[in-house]
């Protein structure tokens, strides 16, 4: 689905192979369409904010199958810590690296928000895409990512302010309901399914966890809406996701509204998404 070749045959069908992946809800998803997408939504627009060296480290939070800390150790120098608290899907996010020729590229650790097996400033940089929806709004496991971070933090996770999350249900206002009530709402539209208990943080409240941070990207984690729309069309690895080719007109019309509020459009936008620098 990519022109963009990472993997060969005999490298995908290797990772097919992997018990639990191949077990897995994203076992279809396209393979080189999955390190495309975190090489140009993630690697590539960081090099706006920040250089890496050989001696730097990237950690990237709640890795899932390792697609992130891959791309990085694929395309970039810089060491590769990544964490996860499935133990099994790290073992096998670890697997497909090595398949991939990088597995000795990557340090991998066993480990949740909390309680990150990590030492204060060991990253210079640290990602975590879309995690921090699913652990509750537990305010220690925000600061434990500032913890971390030496420099730069990239954070990406549905907006609570806005009023329809795609992330869950998609219903109007279903996120803003106690949780026993948005079980009967979903219910309602035979949703019920995708009600996932998800607690979302708006920007004021992850904001003032990461005091010691700044804004510094202009739209979602990027450096401006220009170098977002240069990564279409992408592959969208995500179930329900698949190839885009651009955002279609009402969301496009929004989002370029959005953009012109700056380092401030995090506010107007779904996803919280958004590059953050330590403060001198």
């Amino acid at each position: 689905m990519t022109e963009k070749q990472y993997i060969t045959p005999e490298q995908e069908q290797a990772i097919r192979a992997i018990p639990h992946f191949a077990r897995g809800v994203y076992r279809d998803i396209d393979l080189n369409g999955a390190i495309d997408y975190y090489t140009r939504r993630y690697v590539g627009p960081l090099g706006a904010f920040t250089d890496l060296g050989a001696e730097d480290v990237v950690a990237d939070i709640g890795t899932g199958y390792g697609w992130l800390a891959i791309a990085f150790a694929l395309r970039r120098r810089a060491r590769v810590i990544a964490v996860d608290m499935d133990e099994a899907r790290l073992d096998s996010a670890q697997r497909i690296a090595q398949i991939l020729g990088v597995g000795d590229r990557i340090d991998w650790r066993v480990g949740m928000l909390g309680r990150l097996p990590m030492a204060d400033g060991e990253a210079r940089v640290t990602y975590c895409i879309e995690v921090i929806e699913h652990i509750g709004r537990a305010r220690p496991a925000i600061q434990d990512l500032a913890r971390v971070s030496a420099e730069t933090l990239v954070v990406t996770t549905p907006n609570l302010f806005f009023p329809v999350i795609a992330h869950d249900t998609g219903l109007p206002f279903c996120h803003w309901l106690p949780l026993d009530w948005r079980q009967r709402y979903a219910g309602l539209f035979g949703r019920t399914d995708r009600e996932n208990t998800n607690l979302f943080w708006s920007p004021p409240s992850l904001l003032g966890e990461l005091a010691g941070f700044e804004v510094v990207s202009r739209f979602l984690h990027f450096a401006s809406r220009r170098d977002y729309i240069a990564t279409f069309p992408i592959y969208v690895p995500y179930v329900g996701g698949g190839m885009r080719r651009r955002d279609g007109r009402l969301k496009s019309v929004y989002y370029r509204a959005a953009s012109l509020l700056g380092r401030r459009s995090l506010y107007a936008m779904p996803s919280l998404a958004c590059t953050l620098r330590r403060r001198a």
